[in-house]
């Protein structure tokens, strides 16, 4: 098994500056995965680390949460497939009364909690969960979801999840970087919940520019 090899850096995120720690050898757990060939489990499932590393989608939710104010004092947060858990993470420092972080792969939910730990000195909750058995406990008033929208077979539990944790009155924040293959999902999330804003907003990391879809939900 591969050790983790972390490093920490500083991100500025729309005014907020955020220490967060991520995995400097992100390829050799990549090589690691397909070391395991084909017929492995995890190959088969999927069980690719991309938690290991900061996305744009990340990043652009992060920034939106703070542009739109859209965390209050009363706020309960869940963030859906965590990774490092930024989205959550900033939640937090713009005062979330609490913040749960939920992530399939235990190493996602272990970094979230690192990067948890670095930022501020009060607690959250962290939960292993496989969005297609959603926990009860991870319900909240505002869901966060970034970079979720990568394999079509998702989409249906995505979209069940969704309705299952959603609490009335809520809220639920996506962030998905254009993906062709994932037009058609933003689509119908669309047209299923009608009170909704899309936006593009851009988010920049390592030298790259992306132009990200952030739709924000109202239930």
């Amino acid at each position: 098994m591969i050790e983790l090899q972390k490093e920490a850096i500083r991100l500025a995120v729309a005014g907020l500056t955020v220490k967060l720690i991520r995995v400097a050898n992100f390829d050799e757990l990549l090589d690691e995965l397909i070391g395991k060939g084909a017929d492995h489990p995890d190959y088969q499932d999927d069980r690719i680390p991309y938690w290991a590393d900061l996305w744009h989608s990340a990043l652009a939710l992060a920034q939106y949460l703070v542009q739109q104010q859209a965390v209050r004092p009363d706020t309960t947060v869940v963030e859906i497939g965590c990774g490092l858990g930024l989205p959550g993470v900033v939640a937090g420092l713009l005062g979330a009364a609490e913040v749960t972080f939920t992530d399939y792969l235990p190493e996602a939910v272990a970094m979230a909690r690192l990067n948890w730990e670095a930022n501020l000195n009060r607690p959250a909750r962290f939960l292993a969960m496989d969005w297609r058995e959603p926990l009860p406990e991870a319900s909240a008033r505002l869901l966060l979801a970034s970079d979720v929208a990568y394999e079509v077979r998702a989409f249906q539990p995505l979209m069940d999840t969704f309705d299952q944790l959603a609490q009335p009155g809520g809220r639920l924040i996506i962030s998905e970087p254009n993906r062709k293959m994932a037009s058609g999902w933003l689509d119908a999330l669309r047209r299923k919940y009608p009170d909704h804003q899309l936006l593009q907003c851009e988010a920049g990391y390592r030298g790259v520019n992306v132009q990200v879809n952030v739709l924000d939900i109202a239930f």
